[in-house]
């Protein structure tokens, strides 16, 4: 947005704040020092942050608003790609199909006769495929080609296949665990995998089992009659204070989209030493959907890695937990109690959990009872905005007696979502009825420096910290808290951070022209917070960042730097570029699936109005924005 554009928007704020502006320089009055540090104090507080007076862009370097997401919930439907990118899921089937028909088949790369023949989406033709496909991307090595392994499993698929012969990797490929294979899919799409720890339970508890159709249910009867398994349900007595512990450990919280197998290694790179899964749906689980056990896959580097599973009825999280048990490598499950989404909601899941303290204790119990790995709980304050209405407090103590390993709490309700700062008072007061019930608890909730995890957990009886959005924005923060210092890093470190993304999620997608189109999707999205990043040079003094505050205009210590706090897509495409994906489709779309990742249209508002009215006054800078001074 244009200065002059953003003086029209915010004409009648910016007119009455000169014309107050105007009155005080004609009394020849000027506003005190004391009276300077309060206005400062609520200039910030409204939403900006003290860049130096000499980087402070005179043009419009950086955008006024930058991308947000589309006006859907955050992530609320499996559909919306269809509102974000503008298309008719007709139209999305359509595209995916043309875009299958053209890649080649899997089994044809291997030189295996394809098992479905004609009824593949694929071509068989490897001579149609190569005119077809795209140029080679040039410059960089194929991540699976390095001197333990001289093939490539993705052959003439690869788009770095010119340098199969010519140049060999640097790094070693560690693959990642808790696939899903042909078996195991089959007999959970067939319902045939047992679930008896889970059924007796079940049956003791006398619950009904309603995860499963009318159909589904009769098979089961035949099967083994009705919640028939003859195994006692086990009591959870496994000792696990040894094994798990989330004292003073650096804990990255579950991020969806964000928070994917490459982000986590970057995170374990820089010092994380819990990492978890995205949110995973469990009623997904239990059907052996592909893309959903996708999001269980855990790298050999992550130490501590938990699974987040989301669901609302004890006999669907029951069995998704003892599932997990029996397949999945993992130190804990947890069940996710904070998601504020429309869509998962009105499932029963998520934030809606806490509305119904009788269906949240069976999901618990249940779970506890069934499986050997630890089962932890991250909730909300409470589901309504109304302080007399939180329940966490209620909660927390019960938790323990339901055999809850630890909680999570984020110090913000379900119809405050991710707006507001957190209540971090409420945590402490959660912390004491916690340690009273002797349940491990970390809070979560607005820790962008290393100074508020010391805030935190210093002088609390919290056990640590989750990192969410300020670990996205600021990976190295695992470093900053484990080293106690602020790092003012360099444009070029950050770029490598790309770099390191890229090859991460080549060896974690592939490297054929899906895989590379899904690193450059995944980075994007990484971008469309990373751009938020204010580098701690540029300030007048050191401000405790929050994501609510918005710097005004600036240009970066160099061009590099400059252009990574660009909102623009076609700057993020360029980075994408340099970071060795190739340019991309020209028909390449991309919106953030995320609206959490934005600034407010307040915060926005504000701060062009002020730095309009800065320009206008030629008001002078001095730590913090646009101060009067003697």
């Amino acid at each position: 947005m244009s200065s002059s554009t953003s003086r029209s928007s915010t004409s009648a704020t910016s007119g009455r704040k000169s014309e107050s502006a105007a009155a005080a320089t004609e009394n020849g009055a000027r506003t005190p020092r004391a009276d300077a540090s309060e206005r400062a104090t609520r200039l910030i507080a409204s939403g900006l942050l003290p860049i130096r007076r000499d980087a402070l862009a005179k043009d419009d370097a950086i955008v006024d608003a930058p991308t947000s997401a589309a006006k859907t919930d955050e992530g609320a439907s499996r559909g919306q790609d269809r509102d974000r990118l503008g298309e008719s899921l007709r139209a999305i089937k359509r595209r995916k199909a043309e875009s299958r028909a053209k890649d080649l088949c899997r089994y044809t790369v291997q030189g295996v006769t394809c098992r479905l023949g004609k009824r593949c989406g694929y071509t068989h033709d490897i001579d149609a495929y190569r005119k077809s496909k795209p140029s080679d991307i040039k410059g960089s090595p194929c991540v699976f080609v390095n001197a333990s392994s001289k093939k490539c499993p993705f052959g003439v698929r690869c788009r770095f296949e010119s340098s199969h012969a010519k140049m060999k990797s640097e790094h070693q490929v560690e693959f990642a665990v808790n696939l899903l294979d042909d078996a195991m899919q089959k007999r959970l799409r067939k319902n045939e995998y047992p679930f008896p720890r889970s059924d007796s339970e079940l049956r003791a508890a006398n619950l009904e089992l309603k995860c499963l159709s009318f159909a589904q249910k009769a098979k089961v009867d035949r099967r083994q009659g009705y919640l028939g398994a003859s195994e006692p349900g086990r009591a959870h007595k496994r000792e696990h204070g040894t094994r798990l512990s989330f004292k003073h450990k650096i804990y990255v919280a579950p991020l969806t989209t964000v928070g994917n197998l490459p982000f986590r290694r970057i995170c374990t790179d820089l010092g994380a030493d819990i990492t978890v899964s995205e949110m995973a749906m469990a009623s997904n689980l239990l059907k052996g959907d592909r893309k959903e056990w996708a999001l269980l896959r855990r790298h050999p580097s992550e130490k501590c890695f938990g699974i987040q599973v989301c669901g609302g009825y004890p006999d669907l999280m029951s069995r998704c937990a003892e599932l997990i048990d029996n397949e999945i490598s993992c130190d804990f499950i947890d069940v996710n109690m904070g998601c504020p989404i429309d869509g998962v909601c009105a499932k029963g899941a998520g934030s809606s959990l806490m509305r119904d303290t009788d269906r949240l204790k069976n999901v618990v119990r249940t779970m506890t009872s069934v499986s050997s790995t630890p089962v932890t709980i991250k909730l909300r304050m409470g589901y309504f905005d109304d302080p007399s209405r939180y329940v966490a407090h209620d909660i927390i103590p019960r938790a323990k007696k339901w055999g809850a390993f630890a909680a999570t709490l984020h110090g913000r309700t379900r119809e405050q979502r991710y707006s507001r700062l957190a209540d971090w008072s409420y945590i402490h007061r959660c912390a004491d009825v916690a340690v009273a019930n002797d349940l491990p608890l970390i809070g979560n909730g607005d820790v962008y420096t290393y100074e508020d995890y010391n805030a935190q957990v210093a002088d609390s009886k919290l056990a640590t910290c989750m990192i969410g959005r300020g670990a996205i924005i600021k990976p190295w923060l695992m470093t900053e808290i484990k080293e106690q210092r602020h790092w003012d890093i360099s444009a070029s470190e950050r770029l490598e951070f790309f770099k390191t993304f890229c090859r991460y999620g080549l060896e974690h997608w592939g490297s054929d022209s899906m895989g590379v189109e899904k690193t450059r999707r995944y980075l994007l999205e990484w971008m469309s917070y990373t751009h938020r990043y204010v580098p701690i040079g540029l300030l007048e003094r050191n401000v405790v960042s929050k994501l609510h505050l918005r710097p005004m205009r600036y240009i970066g210590r160099s061009d590099l730097e400059t252009k990574l706090a660009s909102d623009k897509l076609e700057d993020w495409l360029d980075l994408s570029e340099i970071c060795g994906l190739g340019k991309p489709d020209p028909s390449f779309k991309f919106v953030p699936k995320h609206a959490s990742n934005s600034y407010t249209k307040e915060s926005a508002d504000a701060a062009a109005t002020w730095a309009d009215e800065g320009e206008e006054n030629g008001w002078i800078f001095c730590g913090f924005p646009y101060v009067y001074q003697q």
